[in-house]
């Protein structure tokens, strides 16, 4: 199993020009370690995995916190970045640098912080912490010669980016006389991901539900409170699994009744997802289990404006 990607993307080493990295390094050095950091942004966002592997010495590393998970040598390291960088969703790179020092001739260690953003107008930027050791060639150049992830600093955004990428838009599902039709997006924050369902029937009133899913940075899991119009409410913590998500709801009806369930979400495509309920209380009573196919809606088809005045 490789590091994921988020491990292995610290090693850009020194954005310089910032004043703690500036501070840190004698002038001479400065030069030889700001053109690495140039060198691979440049090589990462324009996909060139052997530009980036070229960076690292012949004897290169790349690994995790525990280090059991390593990518060792140049070659590899190649390989796994053509992996990382093929596809449509590679991310764009930045750093944030904390610390540049040296250790001994030749040889310096740098502190701080990876960021890296997928594609889309507003995709969420994931973050990591790491730390690298940078080695001086006999021919001048600096390498890298191992770097490690530290632990996980994406923000709030940065940890719902997956699940916004599955839920935002407008869906919709009929079932028997029962249609829901659902709506999700970030809020103005950008911290969070906010929702509306309305649940029609012939032989009841609509029913409204108002969605807020965010990230638990305590408890380290996403979140979700629900408030429908009637005055219930519950709140349910989300856990990925490799399909879609299992979803675990407590909460509290107008009437208050205490209600509970287990549901999962499994997406089938970008399109379509199915939402399973079992284990479903109410009161103490259990209801039937409950599957309900959910289809993105089509968007509204554009009014050709010359035809209108016409």
């Amino acid at each position: 199993m490789k590091p994921p990607h988020l491990l292995t993307l610290g090693v850009a080493m020194a954005i310089l020009s910032h004043p703690a990295a500036r501070a840190a390094e004698p002038a001479d050095e400065i030069p030889g370690l700001r053109q690495v950091a140039e060198d691979f942004i440049v090589a990462f966002n324009e996909k060139d995995a052997a530009a980036v592997a070229a960076l690292f010495s012949e004897e290169g590393e790349i690994s995790d916190l525990t280090g059991k998970e390593v990518i060792a040598g140049r070659d590899d390291i190649k390989a796994h970045y053509e992996d990382m960088l093929s596809g449509e969703d590679a991310p764009q790179v930045a750093i944030e640098v904390d610390t540049v020092r040296m250790i001994g001739p030749g040889l310096a260690v740098e502190d701080g912080t990876f960021h890296f953003t997928p594609p889309g107008d507003d995709a969420a930027t994931k973050s990591r912490n790491y730390t690298a050791v940078l080695q001086k060639a006999p021919n001048g150049e600096w390498l890298i010669a191992t770097t490690r992830n530290l632990g996980d600093a994406t923000d709030s955004a940065g940890n719902l980016a997956g699940l916004a990428d599955s839920l935002k838009g407008d869906w919709t599902c009929q079932s028997g006389d029962l249609r829901l039709d659902i709506a999700f997006g970030w809020d103005d924050s950008g911290n969070f991901l906010t929702g509306e369902m309305l649940a029609t029937r012939a032989d009841a009133k609509p029913l409204t539900t108002t969605i807020r899913i965010g990230w638990d940075a305590a408890r380290k899991t996403i979140s979700c409170w629900t408030f429908d119009d009637e005055g219930g409410f519950a709140k349910a913590d989300w856990t990925p699994v490799e399909d879609g998500w299992l979803v675990r709801t407590e909460g509290t009806t107008a009437e208050g009744e205490f209600m509970s369930s287990n549901q999962q979400l499994t997406f089938e495509n970008k399109d379509t997802f199915i939402w399973a309920g079992k284990d479903r209380l109410v009161d103490g009573k259990k209801l039937p289990d409950s599957k309900l196919r959910i289809v993105r809606q089509a968007p509204a088809p554009e009014v050709d404006a010359d035809s209108d005045a016409e």
